[in-house]
C-alpha cells in the first residue's frame, strides 16, 4: 500500500528524524577526546561537508530529484551543527578558566557572543533545513472570477524617466484591462511641498507635480498624490488605498520593472487560499552594488541578496512565514485593511506589516521567481540612504 505524504507532512516526519539526529549529535559531540581524535574528526567532518556540498551542486546542475537535494542539505546542515557543537564542547571543556578577573570578563564576554552565533545557527538551520518551492497556479478560465488589481509605484524623488519606465512596463503587464489600474503614487508633489514657504521647493515641487501628471495622463496611468508627506513611504500607499478600490495590491518600487507574466504568476496563488494575505517575490537587481562593484564580484558569485531570497524566504515559507520586502509583492487589501494599511511605526514597515497580519493567522507565500529588475545604488551615500529614502525626515534631508 503506498502512502502518500504531502510536503508538510513530510516535513515533520524528516524534522522528526532531524531531532533524533541532532540529539545524538549533541552527545557525541561532548565526548571527550585526545588531541590526534579530535584532529581527525575535524578533518573528516569538514571533508563530509565538501563531498556532500560537491554532490548537491551536481544534483542541482543536472535538474536532479528535489528530495535527493533536500536530503543533500539536510545531512550538509546537521555535519556542520555537529561541527559547531564540538568547537563549543571544546571550548567549555578546555578553554574556561581563571587567571585574572580582566581576563577572565573579557572571556566570558567572548563566550557568550560564541554562544549567541551558535545559536542563531542553529535557528536559522532549523527555519532553512526544508524550503519550499510552489507550483504555478494560472489564472482561472472564467474572466469574472478574476480578482481586480492595483499597481502601486510609490515615489519620492526619482527621475522622470525612471519612472515612466516603470509605469510602461506596468501598464503592458498581462492582465484584464477592466481589472487593472497602475498607479503612481508621488509624494514628492505633495500639497504641502507645492504650498512650502521656501520658493524652491514650492517651485520645483509644483513643477514636478504638473509634469509627472500630465505624462500619467499620456500614457494612461493614474497620477495620486495627498496632502502632507506624513509616515513617508507607508502613510503615501496608505493615502492611495483611500481611493482606489482594487481587490489586490502590486506594489512595485519606482526603479523596479516589472515581467509581463508577474500577476498572471501571483494572483493564482491569492485565489486559490482564501486566507492569503500576501504573495512575495524576489528582487533582481541589474547592476552591482558598490561593494560588488569594488570587489569585481558580480555576475561571478552570488551576493547577499542570493541567499535571502534565493535559500531563507524559502524556508521562511514552508513554516508559512514569508514576509513582505517593500516591492514585488501582491497584497490582499481587506486584510491590509483590517491593520490600519501598512505600518508607520519603524522604517521596517513592511516586515512589520507581515507580522500584524501574521498574528491574525493569514498565510503569505513566497514565488522564487524573479519578475522585477531594479537598480542597486552606485555608490557607498546611495546605499546608505537607499534603506531610507522615502520613510524619515532626517533621512530625505541627508540624501
Amino acid at each position: 500500500m503506498k502512502i502518500d505524504l504531502s510536503d508538510r507532512a513530510r516535513g515533520w516526519l524528516m524534522g522528526g528524524g532531524g531531532v533524533l539526529v541532532i540529539l545524538l549529535s549533541l552527545y557525541i559531540s561532548q565526548l571527550r577526546v585526545d588531541v590526534a581524535s579530535q584532529a581527525v574528526l575535524a578533518y573528516s567532518m569538514v571533508g563530509v561537508v565538501i563531498l556532500l556540498r560537491f554532490f548537491e551542486s551536481r544534483v542541482i546542475r543536472n535538474n536532479g530529484s528535489i528530495e535527493v537535494q533536500r536530503l543533500l542539505r539536510i545531512l550538509i546542515l546537521i555535519t556542520a551543527f555537529f561541527v559547531s557543537m564540538r568547537y563549543f564542547a571544546w571550548r567549555q571543556q578546555e578553554t574556561i578558566t581563571y587567571y585574572d578577573l580582566l581576563s577572565f570578563v573579557c572571556m566570558l564576554i567572548l563566550f557568550m557572543a560564541e554562544i549567541y552565533g551558535i545559536i542563531i545557527s542553529f535557528l536559522g538551520s532549523f527555519v532553512n533545513i526544508q524550503g519550499r518551492k510552489r507550483e504555478h497556479i494560472p489564472l482561472p478560465d472564467d474572466p469574472d472570477k478574476i480578482p481586480s488589481v492595483d499597481i502601486f509605484i510609490p515615489s519620492y524623488n526619482e527621475p522622470q524617466e525612471m519612472l515612466e519606465i516603470t509605469l510602461l512596463a506596468a501598464l503592458q503587464v498581462r492582465y484584464p484591462a477592466d481589472k487593472l489600474n497602475v498607479c503612481l503614487l508621488d509624494d514628492g508633489g505633495t500639497v504641502g511641498r507645492r504650498n512650502s514657504e521656501d520658493p524652491e521647493r514650492a517651485s520645483s515641487s509644483q513643477e514636478r507635480y504638473d509634469t509627472l501628471k500630465a505624462m500619467c495622463e499620456r500614457i494612461g496611468a493614474t497620477y495620486l498624490t495627498r496632502e502632507k508627506n506624513n509616515h513617508a513611504k507607508a502613510g503615501n500607499i496608505n493615502a492611495a488605498l483611500e481611493k482606489t478600490n482594487g481587490e489586490h495590491i502590486l506594489i512595485l518600487d519606482a526603479d523596479h520593472v516589472p515581467t509581463r507574466d508577474i500577476l498572471e504568476r501571483m494572483v493564482g496563488i491569492m485565489i486559490n487560499d482564501p486566507k492569503m494575505f500576501l504573495v512575495q517575490s524576489p528582487h533582481f537587481f541589474i547592476n552591482p552594488d558598490p561593494v560588488e562593484k569594488n570587489l569585481q564580484t558580480y555576475g561571478k558569485m552570488p551576493g547577499e541578496n542570493e541567499m535571502f531570497y534565493g535559500v531563507i524566504q524559502e524556508g521562511l515559507d514552508f513554516w508559512d512565514s514569508s514576509f513582505f520586502c517593500g516591492s514585488a509583492a501582491l497584497i490582499r487589501r481587506k486584510y491590509l485593511l483590517e491593520v490600519g494599511g501598512i505600518s508607520g511605526d519603524s522604517i521596517t514597515e513592511d516586515a512589520e506589516t507581515a507580522f500584524l497580519l501574521h498574528a491574525k493567522g493569514y498565510r503569505s507565500a513566497y514565488v522564487n521567481r524573479p519578475m522585477i529588475a531594479g537598480l542597486q545604488p552606485e555608490t557607498y551615500s546611495g546605499l546608505w540612504c537607499s534603506g531610507c529614502v522615502g520613510r524619515k525626515a532626517w533621512c530625505r534631508s541627508s540624501c
